[in-house]
């Protein structure tokens, strides 16, 4: 008191005493605290008690409760929220932590899930101007800092950078080859790219695909691969040769009613839908062993995966951009199964994990990468040193949009405000370390735009459609303006010649698989939350469905009846696609907006067979490795649907494996 009255005078210490003695008599409830709360000192002091607050996260409104004292926050606790499960768990473990320690509303989001981040944020500050804090100020204050801890060195056999499928693969195969794994991640939570992705898998199955029916479309399309000259095909001569003689056997075998397959099509049909011609004139296709290794092993990574408790539904579909049925479901939303199941079998193999720690450099030794250094989120320096092997497997630079810009050429334009599907820690950093200790880049220019990004955010979720064969997709004008079946490039391309870019998905009660509409879609949102927000447009009529969407009703309902036809005639004279689904005429019916955004960096560190890492004369860079988006020359200018995870996890796996030394 004595000190109050010396600082502020006898009259500013005698109105203060009058309102401390005002306020212990009223000994307010919260919620009279949160309606006086307006007469607290705005420069960062509350009013002490408990308070909600509110905000819209992605999917869902997000509540929290927040505790203060006359200085301090002191908790704040997550009473509610429907976001996507799994991608934004962290944003709901780590940012409440970060404003109670930090004691700041200034706060990074949570990689791949910036939306959630923002509304959470948006939500405790909700709480907080209640409790008469300057939002302002909170927002610009610099977050408390812990300090530095004493720098951390390990020794280890093999270090693994980035936490995402190919890094959790090659922790697992490195592990159980023997080696001493220690797996360093950026962010506070392990996913990657891999836990924000639909989770498809494509590879040809000799347990499942026979019960798919061949369809006629498919079957013309058969017919015209043996019409392929091998001379066109270059060093998948022989591979085209193989399948054609498969092909052959096939018709010859008299039963052609189930799905028709092999390791050497899923080849072709990745040779074909990634070899693509530059700006400048230069073609490009995918490095035929990469390709090769990638189509031999995928039926072995799914035992493997099996094996290490990952689980895939029995169907068989084809995701947007595949071209052919052999699309894998996992049975969890996303990449929840993957990273999950490969988490623990990590751990429980010996690997160790450590968070927030972003590598900055690799350690060359003698012409030999032997470890890594790092630095975590504090700012503790890390060094590690292997001494079998280094795998990179930081992902690819979907989110750096300058690196997007500054390597692209392949797209005549790209906006710099273009959003991406990614998540925000896909930035490039293991091309960038690989470059800066000799490695070869391959394929930098060919950036892959994802057609069905959410207007807004870009994400791939918040939306719901079938399987390839029975999407349609629709402009604003209600007509239909692509082949659905058709490479994600080509889709992305004919939505960005579109007056207006966003479109819709259209799909039905069949093509959807009958679902719940008071429960949750296969990304993990709610039905109710996506209809509420208006993510998604649901009607039982085409004509109710098009007042909705704001596009010409007679126009659109005359386009749907027009496609019902090609799919009874398997044939498409409009746009040429290839294989159809059922008919889209049951209802409920359903319309997802979507426009363009990045979705795959096909360029990176060139590899070989063994996910050797090479250099720019093309031979090996002892001790380091790669696997996943980080990597290039497997899907050459435009990446298949369904072949990252197929990717990532092969390749991981023999990354793995080739630093462990086997």
């Amino acid at each position: 008191m004595r000190h109050l009255r010396g600082k502020y005078g006898r009259r500013s210490f005698l109105v203060a005493l009058v309102f401390i003695l005002i306020m212990s008599m009223i000994g307010c409830s919260g919620s009279d605290k949160e309606e006086i709360a307006e007469t607290a000192d705005p420069q960062g002091i509350y009013t002490p008690g408990t308070y909600t607050g509110e905000a819209q996260g992605l999917h869902s409104t997000i509540k929290v409760e927040v505790t203060v004292d006359a200085s301090k926050i002191l908790s704040v606790k997550v009473l509610e929220q429907q976001d996507t499960e799994g991608v934004s768990d962290a944003v709901f473990d780590t940012i409440p932590q970060k404003v109670v320690e930090g004691q700041s509303l200034k706060v990074e989001v949570v990689s791949g899930a910036s939306v959630s981040s923002e509304g959470l944020i948006e939500a405790i500050a909700d709480a907080l101007a209640k409790a008469g804090a300057d939002i302002d100020e909170l927002k610009n204050r610099e977050p408390i800092k812990s300090a530095a801890k004493e720098a951390i060195s390990k020794d280890t056999e093999v270090v693994v950078i980035g936490g995402g499928g190919a890094g959790l693969a090659a922790a697992v195969s490195a592990a159980e080859n023997g080696a001493k794994v220690i797996l360093i991640e950026k962010s506070p939570s392990l996913g990657g790219n891999t836990l924000r992705s639909g989770g498809e898998f494509n590879s040809y199955d000799p347990v499942r695909q026979p019960n798919v029916e061949m369809t006629k479309a498919l079957t013309h399309e058969l017919e015209e691969i043996l019409a392929f000259d091998e001379q066109e095909f270059g060093d998948y001569a022989d591979t085209l040769r193989t399948l054609k003689g498969q092909v052959e056997e096939y018709f010859k075998s008299g039963d052609t009613s189930k799905l028709f397959d092999s390791p050497e099509l899923h080849a072709i049909h990745t040779y074909i839908g990634g070899k693509r011609t530059d700006l400048e004139g230069k073609e490009i296709s995918g490095k035929f062993e990469l390709v090769d290794t990638l189509t031999s092993n995928s039926y072995s990574t799914i035992e493997w995966l099996e094996s290490h408790g990952v689980k895939f539904q029995d169907g068989i579909g084809t995701v947007l951009g595949a071209l052919w049925p052999r699309t894998h479901h996992n049975v969890e939303p996303l990449g929840m199964g993957y990273i999950n199941n490969m988490e623990k079998r990590a751990t429980d193999l010996g690997a160790e994990i450590m968070l927030n720690t972003k590598a900055t450099r690799l350690i060359v030794e003698n012409g030999r990468v032997t470890g890594v250094t790092a630095e975590q989120s504090d700012g503790t320096p890390v060094t590690l040193m292997a001494s079998k092997g280094v795998v990179m497997a930081t992902g690819g630079f979907g989110a750096n949009t300058e690196m997007v810009l500054e390597y692209n050429n392949y797209w005549p334009e790209l906006d710099a405000n273009i959003l991406t599907t990614n998540t925000t820690n896909a930035t490039g950093d293991g091309i960038v370390m690989g470059k800066e200790v000799g490695a070869s880049l391959w394929g930098m220019g060919f950036i892959q735009l994802m057609p069905s990004g959410q207007p807004g955010t870009g994400a791939l979720s918040g939306g719901v459609w079938g399987s390839a064969e029975t999407q349609i997709f629709v402009n604003k004008e209600g007509k239909r303006y692509v082949n659905e079946y058709a490479e994600r490039d080509v889709l992305a391309a004919a939505a960005l010649e579109q007056t207006d870019q966003t479109f819709f998905i259209i799909s039905d009660n069949t093509s959807l698989g009958n679902p719940d509409l008071n429960g949750k879609t296969g990304w993990g949102d709610n039905y109710q939350d996506l209809i509420k927000n208006k993510n998604i447009f649901v009607a039982d009529t085409l004509e109710d469905l098009a007042e909705q969407m704001g596009v010409p009703v007679d126009t659109f309902v005359a386009e749907m009846k027009k496609y019902n036809t090609y799919v009874d005639n398997q044939f498409d004279p409009e746009f040429g696609k290839k294989n159809f689904g059922d008919k889209l005429e049951t209802a409920p019916f359903f319309a997802t907006p979507r426009t363009p955004s990045v979705h795959h960096t096909m360029g990176g560190l060139e590899i070989n067979e063994k996910a050797q890492v090479l250099n720019t004369e093309g031979s090996p860079i002892e001790g380091l490795f790669a696997a996943g988006e980080v990597a290039g020359g497997v899907h050459a200018g435009n990446r298949l649907g369904g072949n990252a995870i197929t990717d990532i996890f092969t390749f991981g796996r023999i990354a793995g494996a080739s630093a462990a030394g086997n």
